[in-house]
């Protein structure tokens, strides 16, 4: 009786270890759940302080920069009024381009402009010194088909950026509705591919005569630019031709026909600019650019800059190196037309890649935005034009 009474009490004392273990351990899972459950709450309260934080810094942020362009105004308005004078009169008659550089711009305000926009918008310089930026290749070039009655074209279809199939078929629709028509477009955009292929090409036939720079610089003047050089691989320039099936007069070259004398007078119109001017070609009234642009052969190619730009070079006799440097010099330009403002042109440097924002005036009816590759790799000043 005794040895049973002391197996009972055995069991007794194990059930009671088990039940205090059993408590033990739902107190654990029950502070467990409420350290979890508190953790979680003050997680996002930490969360949902953060992003008020966040947001109260961005409302701070944008109300600085807000105060600092109205001080900027302020300031730009002030000095004007120091000044106490004017932008300088233009000429009543004509058409006058007037430094205004001393000048900052009125009622400005903030532009963004992407960098595809700033490498496709027409100012970007590409020549023997100043290579076509990588990044260029992503940019979608539209089609010009032979189909489309406005812009004839040779083969089956010719390649160029939007800003330049605009510009071209409104230029080459002026031109028929003076009576001069059969303008062809024999080569647009190039593939870095086709230029490697074509300097190859050339680079063969010389090879045994030079070799080195030597080489280099006697395909540069047979008319062969370095892959990435070349103005066919901007999506901005073209070779113009003509085409009459049947006309003897086929038997011209295009520079020696009125549709090219045309194209000298009033393709800057349209904001369309003769590449590479040497003495005397395409017509007699042309001027050697040659030691600017570094290109002394006759060649038919034509480049988009836009309006604003081509009204400069046209008014100043200016290729497209010259007026990259006038404006380096000359920042803020004014075009007036019979004393009325036309267009207004400011440059600023500084400009190392991506997207970019830029002052522009509020009252401009047209804004465009290019960088003019001064450094290379699409860097360098950023030209804005503004047309009214």
């Amino acid at each position: 009786m005794r040895l049973w009474k002391v197996k009972c009490m055995a069991k007794k004392r194990v059930s009671d270890a088990y039940r205090k273990l059993t408590g033990i351990v739902i107190v654990l899972f029950v502070l467990t759940a409420l350290c979890t459950a508190g953790y979680v709450l003050l997680d996002q309260s930490v969360k949902e302080q953060a992003a008020e934080n966040a947001a109260r810094a961005e409302q701070e942020n944008q109300l600085l920069e807000q105060q600092y362009q109205e001080a900027k105004a302020e300031e730009r308005a002030k000095q004007a009024e120091e000044k106490n004078v004017g932008w300088p009169e233009p000429k009543a008659q004509g058409w006058d381009v007037v430094d205004v550089s001393a000048f900052p711009l009125n009622n400005s305000r903030s532009l963004e402009a992407s960098r595809m926009e700033l490498i496709t918008s027409g100012m970007m310089l590409v020549n023997r010194w100043h290579a076509v930026p990588e990044d260029l290749s992503t940019a979608e070039m539209l089609v010009v088909h032979t189909t489309d009655k406005r812009i004839p074209t040779a083969g089956n279809s010719v390649k160029l950026l939007s800003p330049a199939i605009t510009a071209l078929g409104d230029m080459i629709a002026a031109a028929k509705d003076e009576g001069l028509e059969h303008y062809n477009v024999e080569e647009g955009y190039r593939l870095r591919e086709v230029q490697q292929e074509k300097y190859d090409k050339a680079a063969a036939e010389y090879a045994d005569r030079y070799s080195g720079e030597a080489l280099v610089e006697r395909v540069i003047n047979a008319g062969y630019s370095v892959p990435g050089t070349s103005e066919y691989e901007s999506g901005l320039a073209f070779c113009m031709g003509r085409y009459a099936k049947g006309d003897p007069i086929m038997d011209k070259k295009f520079h020696e026909l009125p549709q090219s004398d045309w194209m000298v007078e009033h393709s800057w119109e349209y904001g369309i600019i003769f590449r590479f001017p040497v003495q005397g070609y395409p017509n007699s009234t042309v001027t050697d650019k040659s030691y600017k642009t570094g290109q002394n052969i006759k060649l038919s190619i034509y480049r988009y800059v836009g309006k604003a730009n081509a009204a400069v070079m046209h008014i100043m006799d200016f290729c497209m190196e010259e007026y990259i440097e006038y404006l380096v010099q000359h920042p803020h330009l004014a075009v007036y037309q019979d004393g009325v403002l036309k267009y207004e042109i400011i440059r600023t440097d500084g400009y190392y890649g991506g997207d970019a924002v830029v002052d522009v005036t509020r009252s401009a009816q047209e804004v465009s935005v290019s960088t003019d590759n001064l450094n290379g790799n699409g860097t360098g000043g950023l030209i804005a034009t503004m047309s009214y």
